[in-house]
């Protein structure tokens, strides 16, 4: 009982997340295209983790598939969409900037920024901290503990990078987006 209600609050979160990029995408949509060329750098770091979603996605598929577990299923899809809209969310966001003044003054979409930086800081010190038990996960029970345990510390760590370093983003996002262009 203690699992499904885990998985269903997991279930929950991050499609709160999901709604609020698109919610946040939709304003920060209306802003003007900064033409100054930015670093590649974040792009390529949120690249790098982004397969590590994927990974997570495909493997864990074959066995919650294979127990029948539809609450986890449906949550792997959607933290898998939530960090792919979120991705391109960044990447577009960085690249953004407000030079309107009326746009500087009303700063669209700038309260929901702040919730997806406390937010994806919050999931990378709950990822990081996080006890799990593999006695209730199907993961176990399907690949066995050694190679599920080798499994996920290859990803984990890039996952939990994501977090924090979606959250850097995010802030730099921010502070620069509702500024005028060539920051």
């Amino acid at each position: 009982m203690g699992t499904k209600i885990n998985r269903a609050t997991m279930l929950v979160v991050q499609s709160i997340l999901l709604l609020a990029v698109v919610w946040a995408y939709s304003y920060t949509a209306k802003l003007d295209v900064n033409t100054h060329s930015i670093p590649p750098l974040d792009d390529v770091l949120l690249y790098v983790a982004v397969p590590m979603f994927y990974l997570n996605l495909i493997f864990s598929m074959a066995a919650v598939i294979y127990f029948d577990n539809g609450l986890y299923i449906a949550y792997i899809l959607v933290m898998t969409a939530q960090v792919v809209v979120q991705t391109s969310f960044i990447v577009d966001g960085l690249r953004r900037c407000a030079n309107c003044r009326e746009t500087r003054q009303k700063k669209p979409g700038r309260e929901i920024v702040v919730f997806l930086v406390i937010a994806n800081a919050a999931m990378w010190v709950t990822m990081t901290f996080e006890v799990t038990a593999y006695l209730h996960d199907d993961r176990y029970e399907f690949y066995g503990r050694v190679l599920w345990s080798i499994l996920g510390h290859v990803w984990l760590p890039l996952m939990m990078f994501y977090r924090f370093h979606a959250s850097a983003c995010l802030a730099d996002m921010w502070k620069y987006c509702y500024e005028k262009g060539g920051h």
